[in-house]
């Protein structure tokens, strides 16, 4: 009978189940622009272009959490999120820094893979060599450790009970056709910047999946790119380009919204399995 019961446990602790960490202390928002809400009205902490309309603060309204944004402009894993950026204390040391947050989000990886470079090399002169993809390539190898090192700090920090946490992916600002907002940039090259885009989105992914307490979060954009007629990214006449705008800070929250109702229904029908199987020995 105890080796039945300690297989059924074991089980359950396969299945993910750990005790609660014994600090609590709500949502902790980590990233670079994109999390911050670069671009949008009512933006502050200016060294950071955060602004009230990013998505963390949606996330949090609706799930009903206290909100630490700390993502900012800028921001790479190494230098913002881990490390120092400019100054400013490491994101994850201020997220942890009240306790061990029962939520997190990050999007970051960016800049950590040189987007805004490309992405000017493609619009000022020409992009799409086999040099420029095996400069990505390096880049997208150093993205996934440091992604890794990432969440083993997290785990480190939470003393081996991290708070659940979701990462996101990105959207794809060329999906479709052309347009003015593009001109400068031929299909083939807004063709290569998709891929270069995939990429980054599978390393973020493929790393993400290493780790019990972490979700990736995919994020799309289709049918809103930059040359739709209902665009849900920034124009190049924008004070932040290529970013989301409020609409497309909503759909990033929805997404992560989206996973958090999932990730909730998944779990508590885990422990209807687990109540049956520990009812079996009552």
């Amino acid at each position: 009978m105890r080796t039945i019961l300690g297989a059924v446990i074991a089980l359950v602790v396969a299945l993910g189940f750990s005790s609660a960490a014994s600090a609590v202390s709500g949502y902790a928002a980590l990233g670079d622009s994109v999390a911050s809400g670069a671009g949008l009205s009512g933006e502050q902490a200016i060294e950071c272009d955060r602004s009230p309309l990013a998505y963390p603060h949606i996330v949090a309204a609706s799930a009903g959490l206290s909100l630490t944004q700390l993502a900012c402009s800028g921001a790479k894993i190494d230098e913002g999120l881990y490390g120092s950026q400019d100054g400013i204390t490491p994101q994850l040391d201020a997220a942890f820094s009240g306790g061990v947050p029962s939520l997190m989000t990050i999007t970051i990886g960016a800049n950590d893979v040189r987007w805004t470079q490309f992405l000017r090399q493609c619009y000022y002169i020409k992009c799409g060599y086999s040099v420029d993809t095996a400069r990505s390539a390096a880049y997208l190898a150093d993205l996934k450790l440091e992604l890794n090192i990432l969440l083993a700090k997290i785990h480190q920090k939470s003393d081996g009970n991290p708070p659940r946490i979701l990462v996101n992916g990105y959207y794809n600002p060329f999906s479709s056709g052309s347009c003015d907002e593009i001109q400068e940039i031929t299909s083939r090259e807004a063709s290569w910047i998709s891929g270069r885009v995939s990429a980054m989105n599978r390393s973020i992914s493929s790393t993400v999946s290493k780790y019990s307490y972490a979700s990736y979060v995919p994020i799309s954009f289709r049918g809103h790119d930059l040359c739709s007629s209902d665009s849900w990214i920034q124009g190049l006449s924008a004070s932040a380009p290529f970013h989301p705008t409020e609409e497309g800070q909503q759909a990033i929250a929805q997404a992560n919204l989206k996973k958090l109702e999932k990730l909730q229904s998944s779990r508590e029908s885990s422990r209807s399995f687990r109540e049956r199987a520990l009812g079996l020995f009552d």
